[in-house]
């Protein structure tokens, strides 16, 4: 590969990354491969609001991995880009399929629940009364 053939190249997987390193891009990118989705439907999946799923999803149809279509009022994303669904896949493969939660050891679990039980407790008040 020539110089500058690498050099653009590097820039395309550079930006294509920079597209997907953001938690919620990635969380709208991996809702999309189980097929099109609505808008409000997405952002449900996503764990997103609307507006931040309008803004997100504008960045990564900038860069060419999700399209949208308009019918009547309401708006349908999808994965347009195969090297987004590919990526996708591995990645959900390693940090949220079964074999990610084996490599996280047994005790990933209790510590999870844990977590979870220490977020819904409240805390007490530390100032004097």
């Amino acid at each position: 590969m020539k110089v500058n053939d690498l050099m653009k190249a590097s820039d395309r997987a550079a930006a294509f990354l920079r597209a997907l390193a953001h938690p919620a891009r990635l969380r709208v990118v991996c809702s999309l491969l189980e097929g099109e989705c609505v808008a409000g439907e997405l952002a449900d999946r996503a764990r997103v609001r609307a507006p931040a799923l309008s803004q997100q999803a504008a960045i990564l149809e900038a860069e060419g991995l999700i399209s949208r279509r308009r019918s009547a009022q309401l708006v349908y994303y999808r994965l347009k880009s195969p090297h987004a669904r590919t990526l996708a896949r591995l990645l959900h493969d390693a940090f949220c399929g079964t074999a990610a939660r084996a490599a996280a050891g047994p005790g990933a679990a209790a510590t999870r629940a844990r977590r979870r039980v220490a977020r819904s407790v409240p805390r007490r008040s530390t100032s004097p009364e």
